[in-house]
């Protein structure tokens, strides 16, 4: 591969269905030493689709394995001839199959049959347990091995002067984090919780103040696996993907396939101009065809995506002080999903700081409130209790707390639960509510923006979720409804700093 042209390098991508990254491939001039050289950061420049950059970093990481046990196997025989045979039989055997990889272990396993055509039963039952030996060996050399990796010169900035993270800068790290995982696990997006607690244990290590006074490992690690289910949807809408899906029968990749395309770059202008809104001049069609085609992406540039917001603002609120129906809304202007761009529109508006106010009233009310003789025995309450008896960890305890405060504000102020939150039941309320499933689970636990019948968003934790719901209501222009005033105004009341009466 070291001595290859460019032509073979972009025969081998079409042989491997890469065919996509041929033209680029070409215009940068990547022959085969080139193509060896490739880091993860090189790979991320040329290949723009993560399914594709997994699929090459594999592929190049097979190839210098087997190159690199090859050259290891002829190290070996080379001076192990030189010995007399009781050493061969001996301490060369135990280093061939600890030099080389498991495609040559394997035919030297094989290779100890005896003149007479017959295998010793060792042999055998060293063969069958090889595969999954090595398996559980490479488990724990990532492991013991792992480092965090190099973070840009901004975030690096911010951890030297340790100063705590804003909500854009933790996405960040929670991006790079993920990224360098994947590298380790060879392209894998499926990492197992003990990888999970060793990648976020050593963020800890390494940065003492992002653990939040004890509540950093559970935040951390509930982002990163989110970070992880985030990235693994996109690539089942990966061509190749598909075209398995079809050829086995798996008749949904088609209709992921169908819906894919209706958001395609190419068909933006044309919703554009069914809007209600006629937008003013094509700088401003411009700039929301640019938000469309980022919001498809799995590495975004925040910095450019929030210039943009702002620049967009006018037309977006006039949109929404006419009534226009919030689907035309979220399709130009996708970003709305994300919490972050909601907690960031609402304190465009009001100059308040939505997610840190709601993290302060959790941290205040929640003992107060579920101490209530009116919730003592509210079902969710009740949970609470049970679950608390199987964890010792203060964050652990101290989240579910906080968790069942939350789901419980509407029954202390005598309003009706259901256009609050949905816990483990179905969504039926049209005005923003959220969605908890599991909610004292700390593995399992997830929690939804819904509006409109309709998922706008998922969330981390109770927190987000609480502030994402007082958000909703003031980003979307949507009237309280009557059953859930006195909750609302209560934390609005908070929020503003306020006395409500």
């Amino acid at each position: 591969m070291e001595n290859w042209s460019v032509d073979q390098v972009c025969n081998w991508l079409r042989q491997k269905n890469l065919g996509e990254l041929v033209p680029k491939f070409r215009e940068e001039e990547v022959n085969g030493a080139a193509l060896l050289a490739l880091n993860d950061r090189m790979v991320q420049q040329l290949v723009k689709k993560i399914g594709h950059q997994a699929v090459l970093m594999d592929l190049i990481n097979k190839y210098r394995q087997q190159k690199t046990g090859l050259e290891s196997l002829t190290y070996c025989c080379e001076t192990a001839s030189s010995k007399s045979p009781e050493v061969i039989s001996g301490a060369s055997d135990r280093r061939m199959l600890n030099y080389s990889g498991p495609v040559e272990q394997k035919k030297y396993l094989c290779s100890t049959e005896n003149e007479e055509g017959l295998i010793d039963h060792r042999v055998l039952k060293q063969k069958k347990n090889l595969k999954s030996f090595f398996a559980r060996y490479k488990t724990l050399q990532w492991t013991s091995s792992y480092a965090l990796p190099d973070f840009p010169y901004d975030v690096k900035c911010i951890l030297t002067e340790k100063k705590c993270p804003d909500h854009s800068m933790r996405i960040r790290i929670i991006e790079f984090l993920q990224a360098d995982m994947t590298k380790y696990l060879e392209g894998s997006l499926y990492p197992n919780s003990q990888q999970y607690n060793i990648v976020v244990n050593a963020l800890l290590q390494a940065y003492p103040f992002l653990d939040e006074d004890g509540n950093g490992f559970l935040l951390w690690k509930r982002a990163l696996k989110d970070r992880f289910k985030y990235v693994r949807r996109p690539i089942e809408d990966d061509e190749q993907v598909l075209r398995n899906k079809c050829k086995f029968g798996h008749r949904r990749g088609q209709s992921r396939k169908s819906s894919f395309a209706e958001n395609k770059p190419d068909d933006i202008q044309m919703q554009v101009e069914e809007q209600p809104v006629r937008l003013e001049g094509s700088v401003m069609d411009a700039h929301i065809q640019w938000l469309k085609q980022e919001y498809m992406k799995t590495q975004r540039n925040w910095k450019e995506v929030d210039n943009r917001m702002n620049v967009t603002i006018e037309i977006r609120r006039k949109m929404i002080s006419d009534k226009a129906p919030l689907k035309d809304i979220l399709r130009l202007f996708p970003f709305l999903r994300c919490p972050y761009q909601i907690f960031r529109e609402f304190q465009l508006l009001t100059q308040m700081d939505i997610y840190k106010k709601t993290v302060e009233i959790l941290e205040i009310y929640s003992e107060n409130i579920i101490s209530l003789y009116v919730v003592r025995n509210n079902p969710i309450n009740i949970m609470l209790q049970e679950n608390l008896k199987w964890h010792t960890e203060e964050e652990i305890l101290k989240y579910m707390k906080m968790t069942a405060a939350c789901l419980l504000l509407p029954d202390v102020f005598g309003d009706d639960a259901s256009l609050f939150a949905a816990v483990n039941d179905e969504v039926k309320a049209v005005t923003p509510v959220l969605e908890v499933k599991n909610p004292f689970n700390v593995n399992s636990c997830e929690f939804a923006l819904y509006i409109e019948n309709e998922m706008l968003a998922q969330l981390d934790d109770c927190t987000m979720a609480l502030a994402a719901l007082l958000a909703a209501f003031h980003v979307f222009d949507i009237p309280c409804p009557k059953r859930i005033q006195r909750t609302l105004n209560f934390l609005q009341s908070l929020v503003f700093e306020v006395r409500s009466p």
